[in-house]
């Protein structure tokens, strides 16, 4: 089992937001709000279905996850 790059003490939430012309969803950690990743979106509701699927997920979405779910 690996491991994974966040603490138990880690929270994370998951934003959208305007962005110039697209739609961004991002993964800020709480503590300190630094800024894990983002990616941007041609409409709102496509953004809105992928931050659904990762706040339903059970683990944190890193960068490489959050892209490989994205396509």
């Amino acid at each position: 089992m690996s491991e994974s790059p966040f603490s138990s003490k880690d929270v994370i939430e998951i934003q959208i937001a305007n962005q110039r012309s697209r739609t961004a969803v991002r993964a800020v950690r709480r503590a300190d709000r630094q800024l894990l990743w983002q990616l941007l979106f041609d409409t709102a509701e496509e953004a809105l279905k992928f931050a659904t699927s990762c706040r339903a997920s059970e683990q944190p979405i890193t960068a490489h996850k959050a892209c490989e779910l994205a396509g």
